[in-house]
């Protein structure tokens, strides 16, 4: 069968041979077919001849007019354009075209259909369609409802239908919208497994989010339409769909081809099911925009010329057995927030996509019902919460967690509980990998700190569910206390030998209780000889200056202290209240006067003693500079970050 040529019309075309013209219609010998108004009446139903037209004129006139009526109320699929215009173009865009070359299935089936159409046109022309009425019905082609028995379903497409580790996929919304519906059906295909993360080139995995669900399909991680078309009739030859639901073409134009290259391949695998299944139902999709690619601005616009060219290339391939329905996904997404990279679906992008394809069987394939609207909100990101264990290192704290499904990255925050608390901060530190485990040191912890860990999983840009929080103390073993602890320079200096596990050290003080000295002899009170000189021949009642100047009350000044004499007690003196300032200290305690002895008030130290107080860090020296003056005692307190240490033995401060 010759191709008329592009330019051709309908009046044009010529009548196949053996097909016998109709004369035209008197215009009252029937009535108008419904819903056409422009035929409503009988001028509007044979044209006007002008006065003075010839018979073959006129004749030529009914021909050109029952050629016309036959390419406007003939069903598209039994008109020759389908097949003599396989060429599609986003319109007014201007670019070189690009027209559709099927391949040797594809081929064939074009013969198929070419033959087929002109079959019923040598029916037509004989009266086999319409009888004697002659007259072709109005109404648009119909969409053959579902088959009896078990519906087999195929999906077929890319990355965003097989899905990747750890995903629900649209495949799963799907199934469970079927399934609600009590719809009796079986996804079919050759595949059950998703595109594994952990290993690019290796097997898929069955890491599925909700594994219990029928898991067959026909899809190929970054394969294109033209990819799919290659064995495509194989495989529906093998598992024999009933509805084909079709979703490619974004890897066509991200490796830089053009819209009307993805819709070539479209159409050769459209073409090539029809070969060996001529009654398959087609559901082919739109493509979501893509945000986050090498060129986002050329991808999204060859993704708009597509989803124009989709419409009309659907309408072209359609068939009165075989229909093409276009599922709109672009409607509703938003790559920014329904993908996880840029251009896979995360769980939002996934049920966007299933409620499409939901629509599209449900109207006008009678599959089910629409997805319902509003669509659910779903959290996205891995749904599997990491475990993290933990163990000290001498490089410092080690996390390790296994890797959970789906996740391309993890985040480790952390937060110091106590002392001081401060706020959650991601680690800026690079997490490794070791086959399946996921590792991470931790360094500069404080010793005694109780710190919070927490892992946050990560896909592309979403989060996923968090790891309980990890909380422990960081080595928290006590440093020993420190040793011959000793005073220098007349007490002006506390040395003691250094502790290798202390980063620092603490001072803490007590005064001794002073007292009058036993071991020394009672003062002498005897009088001089010269004190009994005026009392030799004198008067009896003789001067008495002498023993009052002598005797307390007398004549002394009251104010004076005998030799001899012992201060106060400290249990009668109040104790020193601290000195409100800043930094720690301690009042200064005179020295004991002649006479007197100090000593530690008990044997008790500064864990279980009373009286003493710290004067704070003194640093990382094993020495201390003596910041007060008296009579103390002194201890030396061991310390690593917040870990308290052991006390050492006291020594004395007397100067």
């Amino acid at each position: 069968m010759q191709d008329p040529g592009e330019d051709a019309t309908p009046e044009d075309r010529a009548v196949p041979e053996g097909v016998e013209e109709r004369p035209p219609k008197d215009p009252g010998a029937g009535k108008a077919p419904e819903g056409r108004a422009e035929e409503g009446t009988a001028e509007a139903a044979e044209p006007e001849r002008s006065q003075g037209q010839e018979p073959d004129q006129d004749q030529d006139s009914g021909q050109a007019s029952w050629r016309s009526r036959w390419s406007e109320r003939a069903p598209y699929w039994l008109t020759a354009a389908p097949w003599r215009r396989l060429a599609w173009r986003a319109p007014g865009l201007g670019r070189s075209d690009s027209r559709f070359e099927p391949g040797p299935l594809g081929l064939l089936g074009v013969m198929l259909a070419a033959m087929a159409v002109t079959l019923l046109l040598l029916q037509a022309g004989s009266g086999g369609i319409g009888g004697d009425q002659g007259e072709f019905a109005d109404e648009p082609v119909s969409v053959p409802g579902p088959p009896d028995g078990e519906l087999r379903i195929m999906m077929v497409g890319d990355s965003a239908t097989q899905g990747s580790s750890g995903d629900h996929t649209w495949r799963y919304h799907l199934w469970s919208h079927l399934s609600e519906q009590d719809v009796e059906f079986a996804f079919v295909g050759p595949r059950d497994d998703l595109h594994s993360l952990a290993d690019e080139e290796g097997p898929g995995d069955h890491s599925y989010a909700v594994p219990d669900f029928d898991t067959a399909h026909a899809a190929r991680w970054g394969a294109t339409a033209q990819d799919l078309s290659a064995d495509i009739a194989q495989i529906a030859a093998e598992h024999e769909p009933q509805y084909l639901l079709l979703l490619a073409g974004t890897e066509d134009i991200l490796s830089g081809g053009s819209a009307d290259h993805a819709l070539d391949g479209i159409a050769e695998t459209v073409s090539t099911v029809r070969v060996v299944l001529g009654d398959a139902r087609f559901v082919v999709g739109e493509l979501p925009d893509v945000q986050g690619s090498a060129d986002d601005t050329r991808v999204n616009g060859e993704i708009e010329r597509f989803n124009m060219g989709l419409v009309d290339l659907a309408e072209q391939l359609t068939s009165a057995t075989s229909p093409v329905v276009v599922a709109q996904v672009a409607k509703e997404y938003a790559p920014v927030h329904d993908n996880w990279d840029a251009t896979n679906p995360n769980v939002r992008g996934e049920l966007k996509i299933a409620a499409a394809f939901a629509d599209a069987l449900a109207v006008p394939l009678g599959v089910g019902e629409e997805y319902p609207r509003p669509l659910p909100s779903l959290s996205a990101g891995p749904r599997t919460a990491p475990e993290p264990e933990y163990e000290e290192t001498d490089d410092g704290l080690l996390l390790t967690w296994e890797d959970v499904p789906g996740a391309t990255d993890y985040r480790v925050v952390q937060r110091r509980v106590a002392p001081v608390p401060d706020d959650a901060a991601v680690i800026p530190a690079a997490i490794e990998s070791d086959e399946d485990q996921r590792f991470l040191t931790v360094e500069s912890l404080f010793s005694g700190a109780r710190y919070e860990f927490v892992v946050r999983p990560y896909k592309g840009r979403d989060e996923g569910a968090e790891s309980e929080p990890l909380q422990l103390v960081w080595d928290d073993e006590p440093p020993p206390a420190p040793a011959w602890v000793r005073t220098h320079d007349g007490g002006s200096v506390v040395t003691w030998q250094d502790v290798p596990e202390a980063g620092h050290y603490e001072v803490w003080v007590r005064v001794l209780e002073c007292g009058p000295d036993e071991r020394r002899p009672p003062a002498d009170d005897r009088r001089a000889p010269a004190d009994n000189r005026g009392l030799t021949g004198g008067d009896s009642t003789g001067d008495s200056t002498a023993d009052d100047q002598d005797t307390p009350g007398g004549g002394a000044d009251p104010g004076g202290e005998e030799p001899g004499s012992a201060p106060s007690s400290p249990s009668q003196t109040p104790r020193p209240e601290p000195d409100p300032t800043p930094a720690p200290s301690v009042p200064v305690v005179p020295p004991p006067s002649p006479g007197t002895t100090c000593e530690p008030r008990d044997d008790r130290g500064p864990e279980d003693g009373e009286g003493w107080r710290t004067l704070g860090s003194v640093g990382e020296d094993p020495r201390w500079a003596a910041t007060v003056s008296g009579p103390y005692e002194i201890v030396i307190r061991s310390y690593r970050d917040y870990v308290e240490g052991g006390y050492s033995d006291s020594v004395l401060l007397e100067g």
